[in-house]
Parts: structure tokens; C-alpha cells; sequence
């Protein structure tokens, strides 16, 4: 069994029986609301890239077109992740603002130890 404690038992500091002084304030902190903007605009990435994947998977391709269908789905998966990521930052900035306006106030306790 090895020693958890790596220093020396010389170098320890003494145990004493002193009891420590503690004072304990009530403390009034007030209280803000926040949206997660990262998780909403990545979750709308998501959705906008599934969504137009879908929507080119259902459109014909041409025989005679220039491109395959993986192309059109890849390029519909950017453009659609693009402009859902648009859609997400401006739909957190919109909770962002509403949520703000909820503030409050609570009552903490501190407590100090000496």
C-alpha cells in the first residue's frame, strides 16, 4: 500500500484543536436570466442542413446536368447550414433580449472561515 500523502511527516503542519471562527453574512445578489446563444445557433445549423438535404433529395436532377445528386445534397447541406445558423443567432438574440427583462433578487449567505 503506498502513501497517498506525499510530503514527509516532519514538513506537516501540526494538527491543532483550535476551533475556527466563523462568520456568516446574508447577502442580497441579484439574479439575470441568460439564453445559450452557442447550443441555439448550433441547433439550428442542424436543422437548416437537414432540412435542405431533404429538400434536394426530393427535386429531380436532370439527365443531362452537369452534377451528380451527393453534389446538390452537399452544397443544399452548406447553404442550408449557413442560413439556419442565421436563423438560430437572430432567434438567441431575440430570447436573449426577452429573458433579460426577467431579473430578481435572492438572499445568499456568506460564510467566512478563519
Amino acid at each position: 500500500m503506498t502513501n497517498v500523502d506525499a510530503t514527509p511527516p516532519s514538513d506537516r503542519a501540526p494538527e491543532t484543536d483550535e476551533p475556527h471562527e466563523t462568520r456568516r453574512a446574508e447577502v442580497e445578489v441579484g439574479l439575470e436570466r441568460s439564453v445559450r446563444h452557442g447550443r441555439i445557433m448550433l441547433v439550428g445549423a442542424a436543422v437548416g442542413a437537414l432540412v435542405a438535404a431533404i429538400a434536394a433529395l426530393l427535386l429531380p436532377v436532370a439527365p443531362d446536368a452537369n452534377y451528380e445528386l451527393g453534389q446538390a445534397v452537399g452544397l443544399a447541406l452548406v447553404i442550408g447550414a449557413a442560413i439556419g445558423l442565421a436563423i438560430g443567432a437572430l432567434l438567441a438574440l431575440l430570447l436573449g433580449l426577452a429573458v433579460k427583462r426577467k431579473q430578481g433578487a435572492a438572499l445568499a449567505i456568506q460564510v467566512d472561515v478563519q
